[in-house]
Order: structure tokens, then sequence, then C-alpha cells
């Protein structure tokens, strides 16, 4: 049976043309058109141009017999399309087939097409209309742009043929080449900023993240600290994210001393970054959209939580921003996670600007006449309450370290003012705006060892550390010792512990306790919740009493442990620990974080979440023992392994929390791992009691 281009065969063409005529219902031509259903024959005849079709059956074809649109019927068919009409509807109006419109109406690039609309298409245009000239190219410059999306390769794939039908364009109208108007349209992407990468990997180094100079809002003195940092620690780069200008769109000239930074750049600074880039022949690159480590690790500005308001960044989706992220927040905050596989957490470095509002000017037309009424930030509620949210930022950095297998580890460090300058803690050493020091005390925290079911990987790499590291003082946040066999639980539920001896767990955790205390000179150790379990237990049964004592069973007596009662707390000089387990009665709601935060005020280090987590000045760490204590679920848990740090400087104070992901983290460029976690198994050992009267 013959066809043509239409992919019908014309005899049934022409049948439904005759039988349509005639006043045939759809299904009526449906039974006479056995192999189409009524619904495709309807289809099909609304996309036949009828009177081209009959002229010639055998040589239609559906692009053939479709012409040119012309301007007037462009702008007639945008003011239908955006009305909300129907395609049978316009090609009525129009006087066209169905096919035609609904064609044009799809393949039109309509943000494209208006583009070129903002002035009448003139054909006769020439250089001697210079204004005109230039107005026309920029229109058509920007109608590719927008066509090709801002996107460098799909301005070079692109052909002219498909440019001129998606704005509905002939080629005589172009004024210029279609090659020299690509280039024109380039040349205006490295403008707007487009020409920098949309993306870059990191590899193997020391990297520093800073996050919202905010231009003029960064004073001399966090740059002078800035440039200590690079000396110091000759980062590969530092990155910066978030907010870079201020809100006259400046960027501070301060900017140009560094020749490794990298600026990611929010979305509508890029293209004032790009222009004050060259302006000022800064050296910086910039990226736009992320930085990656390993397709696992993600740097990334974010906009859901805006700047003036105190929402955790707990509160961002992994959906968006992937299962390991830093974004700019303006306070120093680390979370983890709930997630069934490896570990899950987003960090922020804090600001690096002073605590501000805008201080635009704001006009505002009353319709008092003609007269416009100026006011004062000082005159909006929205600034008033800037005034007080403002007072969440922190200063602060991350150092993000990659070790030669692309595995990241997250530094915090606190930015804060001394009689030295501006001054960050990194590591052993304290770098301010004048210099770096030694700092006058250091602190290494550790907790929720659970013995025996703690992790003698975790604590052979904290070992190695303290070693590095040297600590004055070493703080155990509690739970060090698990009573498993006195488990109140299991008991008030009825159930017999069997698999667990006391004797047995005593005696690891003596003798993990009696190699920790050699960690630092001076050792401190908080009782936690489950140093109570004994409690609990002689409560029920006294003439156990001083038996089952924390202090005695594990005979801390000659370890050189100080003490420290649950739920109280231990102040060493601006530093606060407490075992986490504390209720906290009367405080207002929020997350035991914030409580904490609240109650305590900063520079607190907290136990008891078995996570890394940094919220309004109050510091946890990850937990010492095992991710799977068999009360939990190891499979979806949000617990990580980790350590605290705290140096001492000028009567403050600098705390940090490091996560331990996969038995595993990096500082100053030394990754460390279990080297003999066997050493720390406990050997036989033979118990006695002794008497002294």
């Amino acid at each position: 049976m013959q066809e043509n281009a239409t992919g019908w065969a014309i005899k049934d063409l022409t049948t439904i043309y005759e039988l349509r005529e005639e006043g045939k219902s759809w299904a009526e031509i449906a039974a006479v058109i056995k192999n189409k259903s009524w619904k495709a024959i309807e289809r099909k005849y609304g996309r036949i141009n009828w009177p081209q079709f009959l002229k010639d059956p055998k040589n239609y074809s559906l692009n053939a017999a479709s012409r040119r649109w012309t301007n007037e019927e462009m702008i007639q068919l945008d003011a239908y399309l955006q009305a909300g009409q129907s395609y049978d509807f316009i090609a009525e109006k129009l006087g066209r087939s169905f096919t035609s419109v609904e064609s044009q109406a799809q393949h039109t690039d309509w943000k494209a097409w208006r583009e070129i609309q903002k002035a009448e298409p003139e054909t006769s245009l020439n250089k001697n209309d210079e204004e005109k000239y230039k107005l026309k190219l920029d229109q058509y410059t920007n109608a590719l742009l927008q066509v090709c999306r801002f996107d460098f390769e799909r301005i070079e794939l692109i052909k002219e043929k498909a440019f001129l039908e998606k704005v509905n364009l002939d080629k005589s109208q172009l004024l210029i080449s279609f090659l020299e108007l690509k280039e024109r349209a380039k040349k205006e992407l490295i403008i707007l900023g487009y020409g920098n990468p949309e993306s870059i990997k990191l590899s193997s180094g020391t990297y520093v993240i800073v996050g919202d100079s905010h231009g003029k809002h960064t004073g001399r003195k966090m740059f002078d600290l800035l440039k200590q940092v690079n000396s110091f620690l000759k980062p590969k780069n530092i990155i910066h994210i978030g907010h870079i200008l201020d809100d006259e769109m400046d960027i501070s000239y301060d900017w140009g001393n560094f020749d490794n930074l990298i600026i990611l750049a929010k979305m509508e600074e890029l293209k004032t970054i790009q222009e004050q880039r060259s302006s000022y022949k800064f050296h910086y690159e910039v990226v736009r959209e992320a930085i990656s480590i390993n397709e696992e690790l993600y740097i990334m500005n974010q906009d859901i939580i805006s700047d003036y308001v105190k929402t955790p960044i707990s509160s961002l989706d992994t959906q968006i921003f992937g299962e390991k992220a830093i974004v700019n927040c303006h306070r120093i905050e680390f979370t983890s996670r709930c997630c069934s596989e490896g570990a899950s957490f987003f960090a922020s470095p804090g600001c690096i600007c002073e605590n501000h509002i805008p201080r635009t000017i704001k006009q505002i037309d009353f319709q008092d006449g003609k007269i416009i009424k100026q006011a004062n930030h000082e005159g909006f509620s929205k600034y008033r309450r800037m005034r007080h949210t403002n007072k969440y930022w922190e200063k602060g950095m991350l150092i993000l370290q990659v070790n030669k297998d692309g595995i990241p580890t997250v530094i915090p460090c606190p930015i804060k003012e001394t009689s030295k300058g501006l001054t960050t803690s990194i590591f052993d050493k304290m770098v301010t705006s004048t210099g770096v020091f030694k700092p006058d005390k250091k602190i290494f925290v550790n907790g929720d060892l659970h013995c025996d079911k703690h992790d003698i990987n975790i604590l052979d790499i904290q070992e190695q550390v303290c070693n590095d590291y040297k600590p004055d003082i070493q703080v155990n946040v509690g739970d060090t010792f698990n009573y498993s066999s006195l488990n109140h639980h299991v008991m008030d539920r009825g159930g017999v512990i069997m698999d667990k001896k006391l004797l047995d767990e005593a005696a690891q955790t003596h003798y993990i306790l009696k190699r920790t205390a050699t960690w630092a000179k001076e050792s401190y150790l908080i009782y936690g919740n489950h140093e109570r379990f004994a409690t609990d237990f002689v409560e029920k049964f006294p003439q156990f009493g001083k038996y089952l004592d924390f202090k005695f069973i594990c005979n801390l007596e000659g370890l050189g442990y100080k003490l420290i009662p649950l739920k109280s707390v231990l102040r060493i000089g601006a530093t606060k620990f407490i075992h986490g387990e504390m209720k906290m009665f009367g405080q207002i709601g929020g997350s035991r974080m914030e409580k904490a935060a609240r109650t305590f005020g900063r520079d607190v280090f907290i136990g008891h979440i078995h996570r890394p987590e940094i919220r309004l000045g109050c510091y946890s760490i990850g937990l010492t023992g095992c991710l799977d204590q068999d009360y939990n679920e190891p499979d979806a848990s949000n617990w990580i392994h980790g350590f605290g740090l705290c140096n001492h400087f000028l009567g403050d104070s600098w705390p940090t929390t490091i996560a331990i992901i996969d038995n595993t983290c990096v500082i100053n460029g030394k990754t460390y791992k279990p080297h003999k976690p066997e050493s720390w198994k406990t050997p036989s050992y033979k118990a006695e009691i002794n008497y002294s009267f």
C-alpha cells in the first residue's frame, strides 16, 4: 500500500478526509480504518494541512507543508500560549495546522525569542546606525546565550540552522556571520564569569577554608591572620565560600595578596567578582558551583539557611548536598547525619567578617504625590532583628587535610581576639595576626570508651596523636567502664546477662586507663551514666556497696586520675567538660548541644552523644568505643569515632573536635591509622584484694 512522508497510507488519509467531510464521528471512521484507533485518527487529522495534501498526496510531507512563521504570527502565538490557549484554538485563530502550531510552540526558545523582540528586527540595519546596530547585536548575542544556557560547550556545538530555528530568524537578519556571533557570545560569557570552571576536584594536600568575608566588613587584622596561616601551613589553596562582596558590591582589595586563593562564587556575585578580578588584576581562581574530593566530600555554597538566622546546618538535606559537605553558614558548625554506610557529616567554617547588618539606604515610594521618602535601615524591624541574630555569627576557619589516598579530614579552628591580635589554634601552635606561638596549655579529650566494647584501633590512633601533640592534660569525658554485666536496662526487662563477667570488664578498663594515663602529666576522668549502673545496682543490693564501686573495682587509686562525679562540671581555665547525660531541667528547648551551650556558655566539651558535633560553642567528641555497642543500630547510625583538642593561650581556650572515619584521620599532612592495635588487647590477669589497716 502506497505511503507518503507522513507514515500513513495515502488511501487511508484520503478516506479519513472524505468521511470527516461527510460528518462521520471518529469512532465511525475507525471502524472503516481498522488498523488505527479513533484517537490516533483524530490526532493525525488535526496535524494534516489538507489543502496541501489534496494538491499532491504522494509528495506531501509534514515538514515540507509548513510555511515560515512571520514575526506578527509569532507575537500572536506567544500571547495565546501565555494565556494558556490550546493548540487547536491557536491553529484555528492563526489559520495554521495543529502540527505547525505544536511544532513552533515546542521548538522555539521563547526566552531567547523575547530577547530579540525588545526591538523590531531591521534587516536594513548597517554599521552606520552605530547605536541601533550595537543594540541589535547585543540582542542576538543574548539570545544565543539563552539558547545555549550560558554554556561554553553548547556554544561550540550549536549550528547556525538550529539557532535560527529556535528564535525564528532568517539568516539575512543576523547582521554578522554566525561564527562572529559565537565569538561575541563567548566574550560575554567571560565577562559574566561563566568562563570559570563549574567545578574542580582537589588532590592531596592542605587547604584552608574560610567563609563570608563581606567586602569591607573584614578588617586588616583578619587578613594579617590569614597571611600568618598561609605562611605557617603553606596550604595549596585558601578557599572562600559564602559572600565575598559587601552590600555595595565591593570586594576587599586585600584578597589580591593571596595568589593561592580560590573563590567559590555565589551566583549573584559572579559577574562582579569577575569584573573586579580584571580591574584589580587579582590572580585568584573562581569556581562557579562546587569543589569535590573523590566524588565524596563537596565544598559548595548553600542558600537554604540565610545569614541572619540561627538555624543549624543539621537542617540541610543530604539529597541536595550529598552525604559529606562543607557549606557557608556564618557559624562554626559540625554535625553528623544518620546513614547506612560510612559516615555522613556537614561542616561550616564560620565567617571572617565583623558582625554587621546591611547599610544600604532604602527608598520607598509612599505614593504621596511625587514625594520620595528616604528611610534608614534602623527604621525597619527586619534590620533591627538582624542586629540581634548576627550575635550568633562566629569567626573561624576549617583546615581540610587530604592524604595521598584522597581521604579528607576536617579540622575546625575558631578565631578569637587576644592581645596578640586575632588568634586561632592549629594543632600544637597558636597562630595570630602578629606571629606563631606555643600554647600555654594543651588538652587532649576523649571519651565513651565503653570497655569492654572499646575499639583498639581508635585507641591506637589517639595514642599516636598524643605522642605528636604532647598534651599537658588529658580529659576522659565519661562512659569508660561499660558495666555491661550490671546493665539495669536489661535487668529491668527481666533479662539475664550471661556473657559478661564483671571482673573481666574491670581488668580491661584498668589496663586501658593505666596506659592512657601516660599520655599527659595530668589526667581527669568524669563519671558517665554507664558508671552509674553500679550505683543503681547497689541501691537494690547494698551489700555489694564498695565492691562494685568504679574506683575500687578498676583499681584507679594508683593511676593518677582526678575523678569527677556524675553530672558535675570539670572546669579547666576557660574550658568546661561534662559527660552530657545531664537533663538541664528548666533550660529552653533545643538539642542537648544547644542546652549545654546556653547553660554553661561557650567552650564546652561534651561526651555521651557518640559523634563529633559543634553548635553554639559546644563541642562534642566522637566515641572511642566500637560503633556496634549491641544495643544500637550500627547499620543506621550517626555515630562517628573521634577526639578533641583544646589549646589555652592568654587566658582563653580554642577547642576543636576531630573525626576519625574508617580508622583514619589526617593532621598536619600526617595520616594516622592503627599501627599496633593488638597491643591494646588485655593480657591474662590475676586479681587480688589487699586490705590496709
